[in-house]
């Protein structure tokens, strides 16, 4: 993995950087052609100073992962004098951008970051803007030409491009990375689609203005708005990251109960998310499948020591207080609010396929298909898992449990993922 991700990596760096010097010698030698690269100069610098100033204010979805406004910016430029100096313009502004956010309260700029970090990340934009630009180029349009409607296509069309694949090469990158799932990364990236494509007619307005006289001041004016554009995509990050935080500490609360069962939820997780991905679920599907399953067991909080660490059968009475758990799991996601996909979960996950499960006894189609994959994946892993009244199932006595046991515990459709996955991957 490491090897495939370092060739990834210096694949995009140097096709980005190679497309981006094409970029500006193009930009500049059209200035030069033209006899107007004196008079272009102070634009370009100003322009270079915005696109800056949007990098420079970094919403940071993890320690070392951000995205900022600078493709406002971009937008503004490419729509009033093309895709080459939109590209040479985000080139240069990186020579003067300077991040500092709430989390990370330092300036750094080019000279100081991790250089195959900073290459890369200039790059994915550069390709980002060259593509949709370069698509632009086969419509009747002109990079200037700001009359409606073609000119709000091109918006549209520029913007999603631009952010499509600026989105498939980082989640290309992150899902050869180990520290960030990629299901985790879509549902970010996905939910910020409403706020990103809210943004671009910013872009467009900007363009309207550089457009007019004295249209360098109307464009600083715009940063007023910017800065609450800024805020609102801040706000949506730091309310996933706050979620994230929760589930983590509820899940870390929990396993904190039983030594036994320390890292099961996390197991429990890995194993649903591979079958929702087996069963062809998509990534927001297969994230939600995933935040469940860790919360699963959260109601073992309201059960005493004594019974969750017994180590031979429980009593008639102490049954019936465990079956309780999934309830008082349930509970506590309502009363944080964490959504009634992973309520379902939780107080569904101990049903049996033909309703002898608790605590509703539902069965069949009644269950979602989220919680008939928690139901295989938590039995699955008890089974292979060291108990306090027993040890674990190696994984053929695992599998063959599983097999015989489909259709009446389990969904068979579910099943058969499971051990499409165990074959697979092992």
């Amino acid at each position: 993995m490491p090897k495939r991700l370092d060739v990834y990596k210096f694949a995009v760096i140097a096709f980005g950087i190679a497309a981006g010097i094409a970029a500006c010698a193009f930009s500049l030698f059209g200035h030069a052609s033209a006899g107007d690269l004196r008079v272009a100069l102070p634009e370009i610098l100003f322009m270079v100073v915005v696109c800056a100033a949007c990098r420079s204010l970094p919403i940071y979805l993890d320690d070392d992962k951000a995205f900022d406004l600078s493709i406002i910016a971009i937008l503004m430029v490419f729509l009033t004098r093309g895709a080459a100096e939109a590209a040479m313009i985000f080139l240069l502004s990186s020579f003067v951008t300077f991040e500092r956010s709430d989390d990370h309260h330092r300036g750094a700029c080019i000279y100081n970051t991790d250089i195959v970090k900073t290459l890369f990340n200039n790059a994915s934009i550069v390709i980002a803007i060259l593509v949709p630009g370069l698509l632009c180029e086969l419509l009747p349009w002109q990079p200037g030409d700001l009359s409606m409607p073609m000119v709000l296509f091109v918006t549209v069309f520029f913007s999603f491009g631009t952010f499509f694949v600026n989105s498939v090469i980082m989640l290309t990158l992150f899902s050869l990375m180990e520290n960030l799932k990629w299901y985790e990364l879509y549902h970010t990236m996905v939910g910020m689609i409403p706020n990103v494509l809210a943004a671009m007619p910013l872009g467009l307005v900007m363009a309207f203005f550089y457009a007019q006289p004295n249209g360098i001041l109307l464009v600083v004016v715009l940063f007023c708005p910017l800065l609450l554009v800024r805020h609102a995509w801040k706000m949506y990050v730091n309310s996933l990251s706050t979620q994230k935080q929760l589930i983590e500490a509820l899940n870390t609360t929990m396993e904190a109960r039983d030594e036994y069962t320390g890292g099961h939820a996390m197991r429990v997780s890995e194993y649903a998310t591979l079958i929702g991905a087996e069963m062809g679920m998509n990534p927001e599907a297969v994230h939600m499948l995933q935040r469940g399953a860790l919360l699963h067991d959260i109601g073992k909080i309201g059960i005493t020591d004594t019974i969750l660490q017994k180590p031979g059968p429980l009593t008639a009475e102490e049954r019936t207080r465990i079956e309780q758990h999934p309830l008082i799991g349930a509970n506590i996601i309502q009363q944080v609010k964490l959504g009634d996909e992973i309520y379902d979960m939780v107080r569904h996950h101990h049903e049996r396929y033909d309703g002898k499960g608790y605590p509703d006894h539902l069965s069949g189609d009644q269950l979602t298909l989220n919680c008939r994959i928690m139901a295989v994946a938590d039995t699955y892993d008890a089974l292979r898992s060291d108990r306090a009244y027993r040890k674990g199932f190696d994984k053929a006595r695992a599998e063959r449990i599983m097999r015989e046991n489909a259709g009446t515990q389990f969904d068979p459709q579910v099943v058969d993922a499971l051990l499409r996955v165990m074959e697979n991957r092992g």
